[in-house]
């Protein structure tokens, strides 16, 4: 009997892989999906693999695993509890430390529901978080190629095969779940930004409330990046619509800041973090702290002169964004983990240096349309916060993957590459 409840979950599994089918059937673009699912799903199981038989103590997914049965044998023997636990942060008579408002513990209630559906299998489990991750994937993929036909070959690549960016947002991981609402937030938005009548907005608002809310308890710091960033864009859009002296492109970007500015502000009210003295102290703190128990022999990030000020930060934001994309360095040596790593850096320059490379040959910046822009600046602002307080890479790898795609959309689409997949699929035709 144990044995068949393993599988009895199935039918709903295959269930919702044949809703994300369905729209998309018959449009050729079965191969593109068909590879994208697998390659995501066994990213997920690879991970869980490898943190099992070659990390200490398994990492955070296996941690993971391990409170989440906790959480499941206190609930099978008092369900009351397991509601306090959804609700209200109950973690009594179940061995968890962790913090109240914790990601790692919110995490543990949507995990906790797959561990019911699945029998506590670790792998389904995964299974199913990977799915979601693809799922909000292949939703921001299928808008922005309707929205913006030039960018779809770079978008397939950025967000459904780049290697890293699909390896650590599989499996029972926080990045999947991040990577799924992220993805879905971002997409939802384009749609209320190319909405033309007010009847075709209501459904992506009905959508974009409960993805703003995980993407919140996930990643705060991130989602209150994208959210004032996009919401002030649509008030850009708005007022266009409303007032002809914003139609030139310079005073929308003016207006845009200022909106910005505020909404900043606005921001700072709503978690004690956002105030920018104390964000910048957190972020020399954090790094600190960090720095201290990383591994000083493999490679890592140093920020010897950050200062817990603005201007500190601001000037260091280039040399975090650089590493970020750059580092580790191939000829650095290191373990074969980051020797992986570096490869994949390698990887990265190269194709920058193609776009380029490209650019400089047509003599010609071609255009790149304002919502594009503005997840441009997304990644930047994202990828200094999150750099400046992680000096260990193998972290900064993990936490990079889900901000990736953004920066490679443009720079793959920009450069030959698409051109070259073009031609050779004319050619096996």
């Amino acid at each position: 009997m144990n044995q068949l409840a393993d599988w009895l979950h199935l039918p709903v599994f295959f269930l919702l892989v044949y809703l994300l089918w369905q729209p998309v059937r018959g449009k050729g673009l079965g191969l593109v999906f068909w590879s994208a699912l697998l390659f995501k799903l066994g990213c997920g199981v690879v991970l869980g693999w490898i943190y099992l038989n070659y990390l200490d103590e398994g990492g955070d997914t296996w941690t993971s695993h391990t409170a989440t049965l906790k959480v499941v044998e206190a609930a099978t023997q008092n369900p009351s509890w397991y509601l306090r636990f959804l609700f209200f942060n109950d973690v009594t008579d179940t061995g968890i430390g962790w913090s109240t408002y914790s990601n790692s513990l919110f995490f543990l209630k949507p995990l906790s529901l797959f561990y019911f559906l699945t029998n506590s299998s670790y792998w389904w489990s995964g299974a199913y978080l990977s799915l979601f991750s693809f799922w909000g994937c292949w939703f921001l993929v299928q808008k922005l190629g309707e929205y913006f036909p030039q960018f779809r070959m770079g978008a397939l690549i950025a967000f459904l095969y780049f290697p890293s960016v699909v390896f650590w947002t599989s499996g029972v991981t926080k990045d999947a779940l991040f990577m799924g609402s992220l993805c879905l937030t971002v997409g939802l938005f384009l749609q209320l930004y190319k909405a033309t009548k007010v009847a075709e907005s209501w459904r992506p608002l009905l959508w974009l409330f409960p993805c703003i809310w995980l993407l919140w308890r996930i990643k705060f710091f991130l989602a209150a990046v994208v959210l004032v960033l996009l919401t002030t864009f649509l008030a850009v859009k708005w007022l266009v619509n409303r007032v002809e002296w914003l139609r030139p492109t310079a005073r929308q970007c003016m207006v845009w800041l200022g909106l910005l500015v505020i909404g900043a502000f606005i921001a700072s009210f709503a978690h004690p973090t956002f105030k920018l003295d104390f964000f910048v102290r957190h972020i020399l703190w954090n790094y600190h702290n960090l720095l201290a128990i990383t591994d000083l022999s493999k490679p890592h990030l140093a920020f010897p002169h950050l200062q817990p000020t603005v201007v500190s930060v601001v000037l260091h934001a280039p040399s975090a964004v650089f590493q970020m994309l750059c580092r580790p360095f191939i000829w650095e040596p290191a373990p074969l983990l980051y020797k992986l790593m570096a490869v994949e850096s390698l990887v990265l320059v190269l194709v920058v240096l193609l776009c380029v490379f490209q650019l400089v040959k047509t003599r010609r910046l071609p255009q790149l349309p304002s919502f594009l822009a503005a997840l441009l600046v997304f990644f930047i602002i994202s990828a200094v916060l999150v750099t400046l307080p992680t000096p260990n890479l193998g972290s900064l790898h993990r936490y990079r993957a889900p901000l990736l795609p953004f920066f490679l959309l443009v720079v793959i689409s920009w450069g030959p590459i698409p051109h070259w997949i073009k031609r050779l699929s004319s050619r096996r035709r």
